[in-house]
């Protein structure tokens, strides 16, 4: 079968589409965990994340190598303490995170985003890239992120009552910024990645709201309770979130 990253005809993994690495939290005690979308109402338990044959053994490995850096940061910020990161808070609502390895961080969030448009289950349809998926798998498969203007990242973390919940995996219908920006987004360990699909143009604001390749990020503070219907959150429009957090940097 031919590897679906490097186009080689080899042996195929069992891929995760989201790492298991990210089901850490989400599990019931019997390794249980029911995958919820806004788009998608039909439940059922999975017990190893939703797998399909995709890559080959490398590809497979150089993939959790990214995912592995993500994991690290991501319960670092999600702790609010790091031996690695430098975290200072704007206010209750922002703050800033130093030292991300920018390389690592956005190739393991590009590569889920592309996983989720090339495989077949049905739980992922709202994630279909279109001609982007190809040239997304061109990057990975490079590893060239070097231009933080192309295919920018937002990330919000979620709380409830001021604590925060790592065992948070959710997928959303792709939004709109300005008219004209497809936004692609998910939440896995408790942190929503917001993805502007774009490699021609950028967005018109301040390019502090997205991962810097100096390693900072913003991130600003949501709460869980505007997950609890979809209309709360399908309503939410990208633009006001966008300029919300830039005045809140300011």
């Amino acid at each position: 079968m031919v590897c679906k990253l490097c186009q080689q005809k080899y042996d195929l993994r069992e891929s995760h589409i989201i790492s298991e690495a990210f089901y850490e939290g989400v599990y019931d005690k019997r390794h249980r965990a029911v995958p919820i979308s806004m788009e998608n109402s039909e439940l059922k338990f999975i017990q190893k994340g939703i797998r399909e044959k995709l890559l080959c053994g490398d590809c497979e490995k150089k993939l959790s190598k990214w995912e592995s850096i993500l994991k690290r940061d991501l319960v670092d910020i999600g702790n609010q303490k790091s031996e690695f990161l430098t975290l200072n808070h704007i206010d209750e609502k922002l703050f800033k995170v130093e030292g991300i390895r920018y390389k690592e961080f956005k190739l393991a969030i590009l590569s889920i985003l592309w996983r989720m448009s090339v495989t077949s289950d049905q739980f992922f349809e709202s994630y279909r890239l279109g001609a982007y998926e190809e040239k997304l798998r061109q990057k990975l498969l490079d590893e060239n992120v070097t231009d933080e203007k192309k295919y920018p990242i937002m990330v919000s973390r979620y709380e409830l009552d001021g604590v925060f919940y790592p065992g948070t995996i959710m997928g959303f219908p792709p939004g709109k910024y300005d008219q004209i920006f497809t936004v692609q987004s998910f939440i896995i360990w408790g942190h929503r990645f917001m993805i502007f699909v774009n490699d021609k143009s950028f967005p018109k604001v301040s390019i502090e709201v997205f991962l810097r390749n100096s390693g900072e990020l913003f991130v600003d503070v949501c709460s869980l309770v505007e997950l609890a219907s979809p209309k709360s959150v399908l309503s939410k429009i990208y633009d006001e979130k966008v300029e919300s957090m830039y005045a809140r940097m300011q």
